[in-house]
């Protein structure tokens, strides 16, 4: 897949326009804001500690890396312009456990 491709549209109950889409480096700041969100929030993902600006370039620089080759997919819910949730299918890294994955979903609260 290609950054920035459009996976669907639809319109949400609330008449906003929702776009389906794998991310882009455009969504870095929005991105940082959305998993900061949830530190904040004391959510149970991986992270309990803000992410910096070069914690999330070198993330989504990975995201974009793996997404590019096959090797994963990420995708992200834009409404209004802004990213409000990011999801991922990712292969773990050692070959032993090549057909073992992890589904990650997050969305912004509110």
């Amino acid at each position: 897949m290609k950054i920035g491709e459009i996976i669907r549209c639809f319109t949400a109950k609330d008449g906003r326009e929702v776009i389906l889409r794998t991310p882009r480096w455009e969504d870095l700041d929005d991105l940082m804001e959305l998993i900061n969100s949830l530190i904040e929030e004391g959510a149970d993902i991986e992270y309990d500690v803000k992410q910096t600006r070069d914690e999330e370039v070198d993330w989504l620089s990975n995201a974009i890396a793996q997404l590019e080759k096959g090797n994963a997919l990420y995708m992200v819910a834009e409404v209004e312009g802004k990213v409000i949730a990011s999801s991922s299918v990712t292969k773990r890294r050692f070959s032993c456990e090549d057909h073992v994955g992890n589904l990650g979903i997050i969305i912004k609260s509110g």
